[in-house]
């Protein structure tokens, strides 16, 4: 507990959720850039409490001291009740479940669990005991912190996902690849400053749209009858760009054209995909319960950075630098 112990009283907790990215200069001045952007492992600074009696520090940050940079170490970023699974610390409204999946308050969804179709920037969840949810029912909001249950990473929703409602023959033409789309509706006034990006064979849009009603960020969508575009895999919708158009990923490669297509809803008790911040790592097996809010957020990580220490009379130890962690990445 000595590095959960040290969050918990911690006089601030910095977190750093960029993806992390090199830059290069050749001699002739020409700049190269390079991503690592799939696991984009968390990144920490922690400003511990200040003043320690001599006895608090030994205990507390012996641990932390003899593993130093070379072993690994866990905690929550909210420290848990153990009797109550209730977020007992100062930091829990950094981290609170906002969707509605919780009924019973243990940071565990009830009645939905993450299925075998979890891959790429989703988890996918199923309703396991075919009780009809209300539509409209917020599975996660966006910033959930959202980790099935026995896995080591913890991944936030990027969206609001919904239970969603049933859509039937909605007609619209699916983009190609190398397409540029806004993802933002179109502000006349703004041009030029809508944030965008380029379709591949896994993410692109539907267009032409006569009405989005009935469609959700996070509901999977289902070809109706024969078209000239197709769906590759499982296909879902990230979000939803304007009352015309879509933004949709799918697991195999798509085919460009027109689609008539349908979207689940809530008397079939539909699977849905939470797009999430970065790649899940793993594959997840059938009903796998999914944790969500405090017991979501856990971190295994490597010290960057130890605290310098000063040793004051009357006992009192002071730490006068921060204490850097990244996630380790298996």
């Amino acid at each position: 507990m000595a590095l959960q112990d040290i969050i918990n009283s911690a006089v601030n907790i910095e977190v750093n959720r960029s993806k992390l990215v090199a830059q290069t200069l050749s001699r002739s001045g020409r700049i190269s850039t390079v991503s690592r952007n799939w696991a984009n492992p968390f990144r920490f600074i922690v400003t511990p409490k200040p003043v320690w009696s001599y006895e608090e520090y030994r205990s507390v940050f012996a641990a932390l001291l003899d593993n130093d940079k070379y072993e690994p170490h866990g905690f929550r970023l909210n420290d848990l009740d153990p009797s109550t699974f209730a977020a007992d610390l100062g930091n829990s409204w950094m981290i609170n479940y906002q969707g509605g999946a919780d009924a019973n308050g243990n940071n565990q969804m009830d009645s939905y669990q993450a299925t075998s179709q979890t891959s790429g920037a989703m988890i996918c969840l199923s309703n396991s005991n075919s009780t009809t949810i209300t539509a409209g029912t917020y599975l996660v909001k966006a910033g959930d912190y959202i980790r099935p249950s026995g896995y080591r990473y913890p991944y936030i929703a990027t969206t609001d996902v919904i239970i969603p409602t049933t859509a039937t023959a909605i007609t619209g033409t699916i983009q190609p690849v190398g397409t540029t789309i806004s993802i933002q509706p179109t502000i006349a006034t703004r041009a030029g400053y809508n944030v965008s990006f380029v379709s591949t064979t896994t993410r692109t849009s539907i267009t032409g749209i006569t009405s989005t009603t009935g469609l959700s960020a996070g509901q999977i969508i289902t070809e109706n009858g024969t078209n000239v575009g197709s769906f590759g895999g499982l296909t879902y919708i990230e979000s939803i760009i304007d009352s015309t158009s879509i933004v949709i990923q799918n697991t195999t490669a798509f085919t460009s054209g027109a689609i008539t297509f349908n979207g689940t809803g809530n008397t079939s008790t539909p699977t849905v995909c939470v797009p999430i911040n970065r790649g899940f790592i793993g594959t997840v097996s059938a009903n796998t319960g999914v944790f969500v809010g405090a017991r979501a957020a856990n971190f295994v990580v490597n010290v960057a950075k130890l605290p310098q220490v000063r040793y004051l009379p009357g006992k009192l130890v002071e730490l006068t630098s921060d204490i850097e962690l990244i996630e380790q990445i298996l």
